[in-house]
């Protein structure tokens, strides 16, 4: 079952791909519209996973322990979010993807100490070749897009520790909390959030007085509801297999296999010109997730 439930990641991985950029250019420049379409995507994660408790009957009393861990999760799984979309503005689908799945290194690392899940020689190997990929995507990505700057790197870095945390408190739920709710939990890792920032709007001012009432583009809505759509999937069932696969086997193969998604998807839709430098980069990628996983 845990391939079936992998095949489905890597499928919401192509959504992801696809429907992030499109929205990153969408994206009002504004600080309350921004909050509103964030803040409408958790919501409507919310309202999916709601419906995956109500289906499964486990709406049932919430234990302190899933409540804390779900809301560190959301705060992770939200700035990961909001860090992504903005460096994907400045830098190519494959170098934001390589970040998010550098991310892994998080709960790999920290099995080491949580859950005496020792990474090997090789796979130490892996990371190194790892930041290689890194660089050479990097290079690439400036050559792609002159506006690719310090603050690009910023937020690149953001979403590498950010997504590293939401993985990471993933597979503490599932260890910590064995015969907790994964649809419990997905629910509050998406409502917290958005509820938050919903609570926010109202004391936020608009920027701009022609647009009092900071309307979203219809389309960046549906974009941000099929997001919410692949991120709620992802979420839910990465959670149940992370109880069951090492962290290191599965976030590096749905991680490795998402980059080389997200560089086809960059390359047939958006015209991102392949380089032999961001081939190397996601060729080097895949082989150091490859090392790691393997070894």
């Amino acid at each position: 079952m845990n391939s079936v439930y992998v095949g489905i990641i890597l499928a919401m991985r192509v959504v992801q791909s696809c429907f992030t950029k499109k929205a990153s250019t969408l994206l009002p420049q504004e600080l309350k519209g921004r909050i509103k379409y964030f803040s409408i995507s958790q919501m409507a994660a919310a309202g999916l996973a709601l419906l995956s408790v109500l289906f499964m009957n486990e709406l049932t009393e919430i234990e302190l322990q899933t409540l804390v861990i779900a809301t560190l999760s959301g705060v992770s799984l939200v700035l990961s979010s909001i860090c992504g979309i903005l460096a994907i503005q400045s830098g190519t689908i494959a170098l934001n993807s390589m970040f998010s799945t550098a991310g892994l290194l998080v709960p790999c690392i920290a099995g080491i100490f949580l859950f005496q899940e020792p990474m090997s020689y090789l796979q130490w190997v892996g990371v190194l070749v790892l930041f290689i990929s890194a660089y050479l995507l990097v290079v690439s990505s400036k050559q792609t897009y002159a506006g690719f700057s310090r603050k690009t790197l910023l937020l690149l870095l953001g979403t590498f520790l950010f997504n590293g945390l939401t993985m990471l408190f993933q597979l503490i739920f599932s260890r910590f909390v064995p015969n907790g709710s994964v649809s419990m939990f997905s629910f509050l890792t998406f409502l917290i959030p958005g509820v938050v920032l919903t609570c926010i709007l109202p004391f936020l001012k608009n920027q701009k007085e022609e647009n009092k009432d900071s309307k979203l583009p219809r389309k960046l809505i549906y974009f941000g509801l099929l997001l919410a759509v692949a991120v709620f999937v992802i979420n839910q069932l990465a959670t149940i297999t992370s109880a069951t696969l090492s962290p290191v086997i599965l976030f590096a193969f749905i991680n490795g296999g998402g980059t080389v998604i997200a560089t086809i998807v960059a390359a047939v839709m958006f015209h991102e010109r392949i380089t032999l430098r961001s081939a190397c980069g996601v060729v080097l990628g895949v082989a150091s997730l490859i090392i790691i996983k393997a070894f």
